[in-house]
């Protein structure tokens, strides 16, 4: 190479000396052709290489919702907006079936679920008229109770819901009565059952005026039970008891005593508890005298009868 103090160069031998000098692997820089950009082709230095610019010019970048943030100069950021019942954006998943969330979305998995529940809901085609009502008749089963009557309250009968009257549900009312002959009352001390034949009304069907005359509710409860005989006395007058039967033993008694010497009536009154299937009630007289009685099929006062109402349950 020449120096600062050489008065004549060899300018040819100079650049080829020049070109000796420089180092062979910076011989990728030569050349490279209108619109290349230089870059690095592997981690070993001064290697680099012409590649073709295909990356674009970047002037500015336009975010649109829901996307955020772009610019054109600076640290340009890009974020995404949360999404709202107003706006699209980013949605958190939710897995919750009572969530009242607005902005969280639901999976499958909540979805499935809620599905469940409204397959297994009553359907609206259950109920057809205004004021009907749905009560369950097992497991997962349910049934239509259709709209009461004016007046009519609701109540349980036999373990479902049912209207009834109100007041509350009853029991079976009856008034037996002798209606064929007259009846002539043994005597030798002996309670006798009085043989009502004949019945004024049975609303439950439970009084059996024709083999054992006696009362048995199907409903359960509380009854009063009431008799009344005419008796004609015959001489010598003896005393006669009056008494109501419950189950085939005395339950009550009454008059108990001397009657007077002409035709006399005897009435009971007595409150007791069926049980709904087997107690039955019966009225039954005694007399102490030698002589018969006579029940007469008429009288013109009160009459022969054996009733009996429902009070409650």
């Amino acid at each position: 190479m020449p120096t600062a103090t050489d008065l004549v160069t060899d300018l040819p031998a100079d650049f080829e000396v020049f070109g000796q000098a420089v180092a062979t692997s910076m011989a990728d820089l030569l050349g490279g052709t209108s619109g290349q950009i230089l870059a690095k082709n592997s981690n070993t230095d001064m290697d680099f290489v012409w590649i073709a610019n295909d990356q674009g010019d970047i002037t500015g970048i336009t975010a649109t919702s829901p996307l955020t943030g772009g610019g054109s100069s600076g640290a340009v950021t890009v974020g995404i907006q949360d999404g709202t019942t107003a706006q699209k954006g980013a949605v958190q998943l939710e897995n919750s079936t009572s969530s009242t969330s607005t902005t969280t979305a639901a999976v499958p998995a909540s979805v499935k679920t809620s599905y469940d529940l409204a397959a297994a809901a009553i359907p609206k085609s259950t109920v057809t008229t205004n004021g009907d009502i749905i009560y369950a008749t097992g497991s997962a089963a349910v049934t239509r109770l259709g709209i009461g009557s004016a007046g009519q309250v609701l109540t349980v009968a036999s373990g479902v819901p049912s209207w009834a009257a109100a007041g509350g549900a009853s029991g079976p009312t009856f008034r037996a009565t002798r209606i064929t002959t007259d009846y002539t009352i043994p005597s030798a001390n002996t309670f006798t059952k009085m043989p009502f034949n004949g019945e004024d009304w049975d609303t439950g069907g439970c009084y059996d005026s024709t083999t054992n005359f006696r009362f048995t509710p199907t409903t359960a409860g509380y009854y009063e039970i009431n008799g009344n005989c005419n008796l004609l006395v015959d001489a010598p007058v003896g005393r006669i008891i009056y008494s109501v039967y419950r189950n085939g033993s005395a339950w009550a008694r009454f008059y108990d005593g001397l009657p007077p010497a002409s035709s006399f009536n005897i009435t009971s009154s007595v409150q007791m508890y069926f049980n709904g299937s087997t107690d039955y009630a019966e009225m039954y007289i005694w007399t102490a005298s030698s002589t018969t009685r006579t029940m007469p099929l008429t009288v013109s006062y009160l009459g022969n009868t054996f009733d009996g109402v429902w009070i409650r349950s």
